[in-house]
């Protein structure tokens, strides 16, 4: 074959024949050199009935890889760091010889879930820009693969469930985040009875559950459930002035402006039993737990006697004291506090 053959094979215009048999494609390349056509290349690959080429498992799955790559090295390239930092050197104190705060509990949920939408939005990027990427990514290749309809739904439907589950996850870690700020302002309204001899303790680990504040002092053992509830948006008056919400308190039954709740108190009943079996048993006699509710922020007004006493927040630190509990020795607290402290040492980071 000479060199103008080569020439008119280089220069000359070539088309496509399509066969197709038994959902093969046949694409013959060809070339017209010379008045004569000449086959130069052929292709065969499955083809489905909506008329695209159907595409292969690696074809699926590397755009995917590829969106995702820069994450998994991101990631990894973190973890590294944070291996050779700490290779050779440790905390210089021991954390499992701490207590733990007030809401680590719930700080440790709200985290879990802030990850949860960092993902969802991982994925929904993903899932929503995989059409693009797969035909930008095939034309930038000079290839002319269409992506089929198929998947579209397919996307579509993965895209509303990512949706879902995410205004799901926010409006919940939206509901840790207020319980999170309540348990750390009745946290600080604590400080001022620790001043008077009493033992406060957070965040005490039970059988899956934790009781958020446990006081310990000479009238008793109270085991304090705190709820974070939000108040209406008109919660000015006319003059300008805040306006008091009010929570009645009608034996279990709390009412407030816009609903009743018996949870609240009944899931500090059933708390302040279990510790006072725990605590009855750990140290050989009994020791009655009292339950207290407080909702900080909310003005507490009783309407008939309450089952258990419900305190308004601002008040914890002056009415603990004037509670009627089980009168302690002071050899009695030492040894409550010390079971109370075994419950409450750290065994994780907070962040």
């Amino acid at each position: 074959m000479d060199f103008e053959f080569f020439h008119h094979l280089l220069c000359a215009r070539c088309f496509t024949k399509q066969h197709q048999t038994d959902n093969i494609l046949t694409i013959f390349l060809r070339k017209e050199i010379y008045g004569k056509y000449y086959t130069i290349a052929s292709i065969s690959k499955p083809f489905n009935k909506l008329g695209h080429l159907s595409l292969s498992i690696f074809d699926g799955l590397l755009i995917p890889i590829a969106i995702l790559l820069p994450m998994i090295v991101f990631v990894l390239v973190m973890k590294l760091v944070l291996f050779t930092v700490g290779r050779n050197k440790r905390l210089p104190f021991d954390i499992s010889v701490s207590r733990r705060i007030a809401g680590q509990s719930v700080l440790s949920d709200f985290n879990d879930k802030s990850a949860d939408l960092f993902g969802y939005l991982i994925m929904l990027t993903m899932f929503f820009n995989y059409p693009f990427i797969y035909v930008g990514a095939n034309k930038l290749l000079g290839s002319e693969k269409e992506i089929s309809w198929l998947i579209i739904p397919i996307l579509a439907l993965a895209i509303i469930y990512i949706l879902v589950k995410a205004i799901r996850t926010t409006k919940y870690r939206n509901n840790l985040r207020l319980g999170l700020e309540a348990e750390w302002f009745v946290s600080s309204e604590l400080y001022d009875i620790e001043a008077t001899g009493y033992k406060v303790f957070h965040d005490i680990q039970c059988d899956k559950f934790n009781i958020d504040h446990l006081v310990v002092g000479p009238n008793g053992v109270f085991a304090i459930e705190t709820k974070g509830r939000r108040k209406p948006t008109n919660s000015k008056t006319k003059e300008g002035k805040s306006q008091e919400y009010v929570v009645n308190v009608k034996g279990k039954i709390l009412e407030f402006p816009n609903y009743t709740d018996i949870s609240i108190i009944e899931q500090a009943i059933r708390q302040a039993k279990w510790a006072t079996t725990w605590l009855s048993e750990a140290t050989g006699e009994k020791i009655a737990v009292c339950p207290v509710v407080t909702i900080p922020g909310w003005f507490i007004k009783t309407a008939s006697k309450p089952v258990i006493p419900v305190v308004a927040t601002k008040t914890l630190g002056s009415q603990i004291p004037k509670l009627l509990g089980q009168q302690l020795s002071p050899e009695q607290i030492k040894r409550i506090t010390h079971q109370v402290k075994q419950k409450t040492l750290r065994s994780d980071y907070l962040i």
